[in-house]
């Protein structure tokens, strides 16, 4: 995907409203390898289907915010988001239990109540933890992340990057967070994921 790769230097002279057009872009293609894995190889080791539920959720909450507060890039990359994420829950259906269920329920909860309430930007700010969140705890309790795909979360360090850059220059709280987290997050599963696969001749039973 060499679309999605775009040279750093590039990028120092671009308009607030070019970065965010450049962050979607890379958002988009960072929604992409997990799915295709997942349909490819059947394995959904690691993979939470809590937080690809709530991911897509949240979409519907950036794609209310985007619209309200007149941030194309936002709300079209939240629309564009809606197919590939609802994809990731159909190819986990097997995996979700009434927990995640539940989970998925009370965010969207939440996040209808913060739109009617006028508060959707300060929960924004957070959806981030609440959609990475179950997806790094999956990561950290478990040695078998054969399902996650690393191109994801390398993807995900560009995306957090670029989308935090732009919330910056725009002065948006919700996307300067989102960075944070974002890359905190990916940083944290592909460490674990590099540490277990360091592990696996250690755990392979002998024969």
């Amino acid at each position: 995907m060499d679309w999605c790769l775009f040279p750093a230097d590039s990028l120092v002279a671009m308009s607030p409203e070019v970065i965010g057009w450049v962050a979607s872009v890379v958002f988009l293609c960072r929604l992409l390898p997990q799915p295709i894995r997942l349909a490819r190889t059947g394995v959904p080791d690691g993979v939470s289907p809590l937080a690809t539920m709530n991911a897509a959720l949240s979409d519907i909450g950036w794609l209310l915010y985007g619209l309200s507060a007149g941030l194309a890039p936002v709300w079209v990359v939240a629309l564009l988001a809606l197919p590939p994420g609802i994809w990731t829950i159909v190819l986990l259906r097997q995996r979700i239990t009434r927990r995640d269920v539940v989970g998925a329920s009370v965010w969207l909860a939440i996040i209808l109540l913060a739109w009617l309430s006028g508060g959707l930007v300060a929960l924004l700010g957070m959806s981030v933890l609440v959609n990475q969140g179950p997806q790094v705890w999956a990561a950290l309790r478990s040695n078998d992340l054969d399902g996650i795909a690393t191109t994801t979360w390398y993807i995900a360090l560009v995306d957090a990057s670029l989308w935090g850059g732009y919330g910056v220059v725009s002065g948006d709280v919700a996307l300067m967070s989102y960075g944070v987290v974002l890359f905190a997050s990916a940083s944290v599963i592909l460490g674990r994921v590099w540490w277990t696969r360091r592990l696996e001749p250690v755990l392979a039973p002998a024969t």
